[in-house]
């Protein structure tokens, strides 16, 4: 933890002009906090009647033990003797919470020095003047804390209102962030007025963000014979019509990533007359990525085989993967619903699909009685797709000791503490490419004397590439005091500021995401 104390000069016009209008507390009296130095009171005694605080009702105005006067006026809370069934919020029949005490209406809450029973945020409306530091017997000053600490991320509120409202003597404790991304914010003061004073506010650890998923989509088969990618078969030889070419084995397209196509078979020879007429050879297989290649056709020059670099079709090459997704680094924003973190880590990009096989080469016809055309090539495999890229790691959760949303507020004597920011997530990993189909058999070639050679298969697809890692999550912020609009005057404030989360890991310095912001103040 690091401990700062931010000193503030005022021009004494303007501190009491903000005194006034906040109901900033004062060192040598707290009357003034409350307009009741020497002034009138204009509330009875009774529990839950509002209104100003009657003058000689400041608990640490009152000289050493002794007890508040009967004639105060306001609501009274003990967590150790009180109930919030069955109290009636009089010093000898108090509630447990101040958050019972405020539904009623009351303006003034005096609350003894011990824990209290409220378990969700405290709204304090406008004009509330909430007193700490009780004597949980007499209700005398003892100038120790009245722990407020419910089970929130969020533990006190104070929206906007024309009144001006004050905290006294209080220890105010959020929970810590629980789920994913959640933060832990001690006071929102949300356009509000008021003034806090001799209260220590603590925001508990953020939640650690998530990994980023690694998607599902369908990206093809997973069996590389699937007939959605395997090359289609070559044709046999035949002496239907010797004269034309025998069809080819088609290269496979994959209808999911329609460039990553396989080379067509080639055509078997004819024999027009006594001339025996070359095979053809098969087509490549695409996108080009240097592999894929096509299968020579037979010819007459003789030693020809179904081996690579001859007539068998080459295999495709193997998709890269996608680029990795940049990590994240948005500050995120502030609002009276508490802080929404920044966006999560970039996705990753797609891989690339793999090259189709290229196509087998035919082979050639016999000159015979009856004549044979050759058998054609089989068809390259299609490559397959390339998976989608990882979703970004979402950012951590913040901790926050107090919240300004273009408010006005004094502190005097106050420690904001903050403790850890949740972790950034990690990108999610990238989903797999998919196979390539196997390329098609080459066609069956005639055992009839003078026989012909069989032709080529086609060449197996390329695998889809992996897509890249998604980016990191930002880390969570550890921050003293967050603000928007007007800084408030810091003068008066201890800040005892924590750790900010580590940014998600991605893949590479830029894939990373930031480590959350930390320090006394930031304006969002």
């Amino acid at each position: 933890m690091r401990t700062y104390r931010i000193v503030g000069l005022v021009a004494l016009g303007s501190l009491g002009a903000a005194a006034t209008a906040a109901g900033c507390f004062d060192n040598s009296s707290d009357c003034e906090v409350f307009n009741t130095c020497g002034g009138t009171t204009s509330t009875t005694g009774t529990a839950g009647s509002g209104g100003s605080v009657d003058p000689g009702c400041v608990p640490s105005d009152l000289p050493a033990n002794t007890p508040l006067p009967d004639t105060c006026a306001g609501v009274f809370v003990s967590g150790t003797n009180g109930n919030d069934g069955t109290g009636d919020g009089t010093r000898g029949n108090p509630y447990a919470s101040v958050a019972t005490a405020l539904a009623g209406g009351a303006a003034v809450v005096y609350a003894c020095a011990a824990p209290t029973a409220d378990t969700a945020t405290v709204q304090v409306p406008a004009g509330s003047n909430l007193f700490g530091g009780l004597d949980c017997a007499d209700w005398h000053y003892t100038g120790d804390k009245t722990v407020l600490a419910p089970d929130a991320q969020i533990a006190m509120i104070l929206p906007q209102g024309a009144a001006a409202s004050g905290v006294a003597d209080f220890e105010i404790h959020a929970a810590a962030g629980t789920a994913a991304i959640t933060s832990s914010i001690g006071v929102i003061a949300d356009g509000a007025t008021a003034a806090f004073e001799r209260t220590d506010v603590f925001a508990g650890n953020g939640a650690v963000g998530e990994k980023g998923a690694t998607p599902t989509d369908d990206i093809g088969p997973t069996d590389p014979n699937d007939a959605a990618i395997k090359g289609g078969n070559g044709n046999p030889a035949d002496t239907t019509t010797p004269g034309i070419p025998t069809s080819p084995g088609e290269g496979r397209i994959n209808a999911l990533c329609d460039t990553a196509a396989g080379g067509n078979g080639g055509t078997g020879g004819t024999v027009v007359g006594a001339v025996v007429n070359d095979a053809g050879p098969g087509g490549p297989g695409l996108p080009a990525l240097g592999g894929g290649t096509a299968g020579l056709g037979e010819t007459s020059a003789g030693n020809w085989n179904c081996v690579a670099g001859q007539g068998l079709g080459g295999a495709g090459v193997n998709g890269g993967a996608g680029n990795a997704g940049p990590g994240a680094s948005g500050l995120g924003t502030l609002t009276s619903a508490g802080y929404s973190p920044a966006p999560p880590g970039g996705q990753g990009g797609r891989g690339l699909p793999g090259q189709g096989g290229g196509g087998g080469g035919g082979a050639r016809g016999r000159d015979a009685t009856p004549d044979v055309r050759g058998p054609s090539g089989g068809g390259g495999g299609s490559g397959g797709c390339g998976g989608f890229g990882g979703l970004g790691g979402t950012a951590g959760g913040a901790s926050i000791a107090f919240v300004s949303l273009g408010a006005t507020v004094t502190f005097t004597e106050v420690t904001l503490h903050s403790a850890t920011g949740g972790g950034g997530g990690e990108g999610g990993d990238g989903q797999g490419g998919r196979t390539g189909g196997n390329g098609g058999d080459g066609g069956i070639g005639s055992g009839t004397t003078p026989a012909t050679l069989n032709a080529c298969a086609g060449g197996s697809g390329g695998q889809g590439g992996f897509g890249g890692k998604g980016g990191g999550g930002r880390g969570g912020h550890s921050l003293g005091l967050a603000f928007t609009g007007t800084a408030p005057d810091a003068a008066g404030v201890t800040f005892d500021v924590g750790t900010p989360g580590q940014g998600g890991l991605g893949a590479g310095p830029s894939g990373n995401g930031a480590d959350g912001a930390t320090g006394p103040t930031q304006q969002f």
